[in-house]
């Protein structure tokens, strides 16, 4: 990978997160500050899940990765199989973010929803 991959996290993959640490994202990644999305965030139990193009406000961080391998890992983490897309709990996608206006990518859950409990601040953190 070249470039800087731009991925926004509103969960454990945030800095300070479990997955964070778990991951050893520490060194693989450059935080680039806080940022929204459009969407609704569903408490999953011990992680979150995000459904974009829901009205609400997700609150999360946008992270640059650099190294091919974390991107790897953040996938296997996040049960996102991009040869079985539809399979997997995530997917990763495309959104635009509020504040920076960036185009990046994020993990949306790919499950249904119905009947879970809806986090109506959109912060994860503050659960």
């Amino acid at each position: 990978m070249d470039t800087e991959f731009a991925f926004f996290v509103y969960g454990l993959l945030m800095t300070g997160g479990p997955g964070f640490a778990a991951l050893g994202m520490e060194g693989g990644v450059r935080r680039l500050g806080p940022d929204r999305v459009v969407g609704r965030l569903y408490h999953l139990g011990d992680y979150p899940g995000l459904v974009t193009g829901e009205s609400g406000v997700v609150h999360g961080e946008l992270i640059g990765i650099r190294d091919p391998l974390l991107l790897e890992k953040m996938d296997v983490y996040e049960l996102y199989d991009p040869d079985k897309p539809g399979a997997s709990e995530y997917r990763r996608i495309e959104v635009d973010l509020l504040d920076s206006g960036r185009r990046v990518w994020t993990y949306e859950y790919n499950r249904s929803v119905e009947g879970l409990p809806v986090i109506a601040t959109g912060q994860w953190r503050n659960a």
